[in-house]
């Protein structure tokens, strides 16, 4: 793949290239080293204008334990047993 060197402001990027095609069924395939470079599966899609890029999205699950929080997995199905409880009543 070419690569070049971008700058924008202060900061300096590498950037690749390629020519993909897409199929009549609108796919369009990556080449490898590039999806091994971006690390992902899923992608954000956006169009810009006459654009297409694609933004590379974490797999939820690699968030797993990322964020810690004070009660236990007990506490939660309490807290939401009870809420269930007095919701029925109204």
């Amino acid at each position: 793949m070419p690569t070049f060197i971008y700058s924008y402001g202060n900061n300096y990027f590498e950037m690749g290239m390629n020519v993909v095609e897409m199929d009549d069924r609108g796919r369009i395939t990556l080449p490898a080293e590039l999806r091994r470079a971006l690390g992902a599966r899923r992608f954000l899609v956006l169009r810009i204008g006459r654009e297409v890029r694609l933004i590379p999205l974490k797999d939820p699950m690699s968030l797993k334990g990322s964020v810690k929080i004070p009660w236990s997995v007990e506490e939660l199905e309490e807290a939401g047993e009870e809420a269930a409880r007095e919701r029925a009543y109204w």
